[in-house]
């Protein structure tokens, strides 16, 4: 079967093309972070949510240098297998059921937010709204002089992504951009044994951004 680079759009919802994703080995879930987060890991700072973990391999990596982490992903099973990773580990990582666009009404505060490809989900023409939500939900949660630390695709993703300056402008009102650098997104093995055309030669472009939630 040939994948689909934007097949996110023929769902009826986000959650049911996620759901669906899951059912194998989905293209972001390489069981370890994404570089770009190995090379500011000692940035991090406790409490740390990750927010859309899917299987939990960022939350368990930053469990197991010392952080208090909370994961979140609003697909069950990928919850389920980051607790059985976890578990495996002997590793105490909080997983949560929840969906992103839940944050503004939570009562949790973290001083580091981890966002390892999800905010792409949001910034297509008719997801701005879900943008919006979803970035005032980060402002909530993330302390004052807190960071967000972002992984997304560029413009020149097949999937679909965001210029660096849209980037920017998103994160303009009450955030500092310390530094956004692009990367390449590394994709999981299995997934590209069988969809070996799915994405460019080297992986996808994408963001990588280091952004302060500024004192209200």
């Amino acid at each position: 079967m040939k994948y689909d680079p934007a097949s996110m759009k023929n769902y009826s919802s986000a959650h049911e093309g996620f759901v669906e994703h899951y059912q194998a080995a989905p293209p972001w879930d390489i069981g370890r972070p994404q570089t770009p987060f190995l090379t500011v890991s000692d940035q991090i700072e406790s409490p740390v949510l990750d927010v859309g973990c899917g299987t939990g391999s960022t939350s368990i990596f930053f469990a197991a240098k010392g952080h208090d982490v909370t994961g979140i992903d609003f697909v069950e099973k990928a919850i389920q297998l980051a607790q059985a990773k976890a578990a495996g580990k002997d590793l105490s990582v909080r997983f949560l059921v929840k969906d992103a666009m839940t944050l503004v009404s939570w009562d949790e505060r973290f001083s580091s937010v981890i966002d390892s490809g999800l905010f792409h989900v949001y910034t297509g023409a008719e997801q701005k709204q879900e943008q919006k939500l979803y970035v005032q939900g980060l402002a909530h949660v993330l302390k004052p002089g807190g960071r967000l630390f972002l992984l997304s695709f560029t413009e020149e993703a097949p999937e679909g992504g965001i210029s660096r300056q849209a980037l920017s402008d998103v994160f303009a009102d009450g955030w500092e951009v310390e530094s956004i650098r692009q990367v390449v997104g590394e994709i999981n093995p299995a997934f590209l044994a069988e969809h070996s055309e799915a994405f460019p030669a080297g992986g996808p472009k994408m963001w990588f951004a280091v952004i302060r939630r500024l004192p209200c």
